[in-house]
């Protein structure tokens, strides 16, 4: 109920006759309206800027200040000057009429009033003044509305100019639409109009044309693209990542575009890039001799602990060759220890252009080398040494320094399962057999347990 009556029609009263202020509200009562009165206008004036009134009914003729004085108070002070005010008077000259609506009254009636003429002329301006009520809280709305539509833009347009991630729209075809500065300056352009005036995106920001193609496939398959890695080309040639987070979506026309935000990508790809060499590096490094590039004693055996579980399952044959340089010392005395190592490292060489994967060599140690030959039994192994042994003889080394040196090596070979079924047992039979090759003349090769093949 309390709500019902908040919501009631509020009409202020003013006449300095309170028989006629009885009067009026004797008609009124019943009606529905929350009514209030004054006997004069400056006590009008008051309870008016206190209380929201939605009508004022006023008499003209009032002693100290008339009706029509208060009325263009009232049409003058912010706080009253919505409020509609119907004259109650005696008086029904024109000139009379003419200066009540003159200072604001909406309009009159003549007293002795008639209860119906009244109670028409207040319903239709109650009503009235809720209509213009009502558009003046629509324009409010519309007025806040559109100043928040107009911050939102200023705000959205801020961060399109000021945002560090690129953004960007274009068309399927490759024309681009829209760009905020930051997609500008990722891709080395000084200002967007300057990449919108670019004809074929796809040939001048790709490195590939084909990679555009490949992420446009995804895009329509997928409608968007998140975290897409894309490597495009700069403006001064230079390549780039981007990531890209995308969606197709329409111009005001209909015709389907790529909206996206992208991000430099560049120096993450760079260090991702830089980790995997190092690991690479490393991994290389952990198997590998740094003076020769042959796999090292580590791969070595791992390698051999491998091939014997493996091939004694399988019941197959691989063979192990065991040299050494001969007489490496005379040479590192005489051309000394740079050039030494240097003539190792072309041996290493030569070892290599004998071999075919999946045999491998191995730096042992100093100036002796393993050969590991898979699926190889002795004869076979042997034969291969005798290649490896003819080629070390047949080639000049130190050439690049301004000498022309011979060499030669001593060989020594074992068979697994034949000689041994563990790896130390295989290389020591294979070092034993390269010994027995070095104190019987060397330049040899010699399988254990078999007489050498000298040179």
């Amino acid at each position: 109920m309390a709500e019902d009556r908040e919501k009631k029609d509020k009409i202020l009263i003013v006449d300095d006759v309170p028989k006629n202020i009885q009067v009026v509200a004797n008609i009124l009562q019943g009606r529905g309206y929350s009514m209030a009165f004054a006997q004069d206008g400056p006590t009008a004036i008051e309870m008016a800027k206190k209380t929201p009134f939605d009508l004022i009914l006023m008499d003209i003729m009032m002693p100290e200040m008339d009706g029509i004085e208060a009325c263009r108070i009232l049409g003058g002070t912010p706080e009253t000057a919505a409020i509609p005010v119907l004259f109650l008077t005696a008086k029904t000259d024109t000139e009379s009429v003419v200066a009540g609506l003159e200072a604001g009254a909406m309009d009159y009636v003549i007293k002795p009033v008639n209860d119906a003429e009244l109670l028409a002329r207040v319903n239709t301006h109650l009503s009235l003044h809720r209509h213009r009520r009502s558009l003046v809280e629509i324009n409010r709305k519309l007025k806040q509305e559109s100043e928040e539509r107009r911050k939102a833009v200023e705000k959205y347009q801020s961060m399109y100019e000021n945002a560090v991630q690129g953004m960007f729209q274009s068309t399927i075809s490759g024309r681009m639409l829209a760009t905020n500065p930051a997609y500008a300056r990722i891709l080395g352009y000084v200002s967007p109009d300057e990449l919108i005036r670019l004809e074929n995106v796809g040939h001048v920001l790709y490195e590939k044309p084909e990679d555009r193609e490949l992420m446009l496939e995804d895009l329509r398959e997928n409608g968007v693209l998140t975290n897409y890695e894309l490597k495009i080309k700069r403006k001064n040639g230079d390549s780039a990542w981007l990531m890209i987070n995308a969606r197709l979506g329409e111009t005001p026309e209909g015709e389907p575009v790529i909206e996206g935000v992208a991000v430099d990508h560049t120096a993450r790809k760079q260090a991702e890039d830089k980790l995997r060499r190092s690991r690479e590096t490393f991994r290389y490094q952990a198997t590998h001799d740094n003076l020769t590039k042959l796999y090292n004693t580590r791969y070595l055996y791992s390698a051999l602990e491998r091939m014997v579980c493996e091939c004694g399952k399988a019941g197959r044959a691989f063979s192990l060759i065991f040299l050494d340089v001969d007489n490496f010392k005379e040479v590192v005395d005489t051309y000394g220890h740079l050039k030494g190592s240097k003539t190792l490292q072309e041996f290493a060489d030569t070892i290599q252009s004998c071999i075919e994967e999946p045999a491998f060599a191995v730096a042992y140690g100093g100036d002796e080398f393993v050969v590991v030959l898979p699926d190889t039994d002795t004869g076979a192994a042997v034969a291969m040494a005798d290649v490896i042994r003819r080629r070390v003889r047949e080639r000049a080394y130190l050439t690049s320094h301004g000498h022309e040196i011979h060499i030669s090596a001593s060989f020594g070979v074992a068979a697994f399962p034949r000689d041994a079924r563990d790896v130390n047992g295989l290389l020591g039979l294979a070092d034993q057999a390269m010994f027995n090759v070095k104190s019987r003349g060397k330049d040899a090769v010699r399988a254990i347990g078999t007489p050498s093949s000298p040179g």
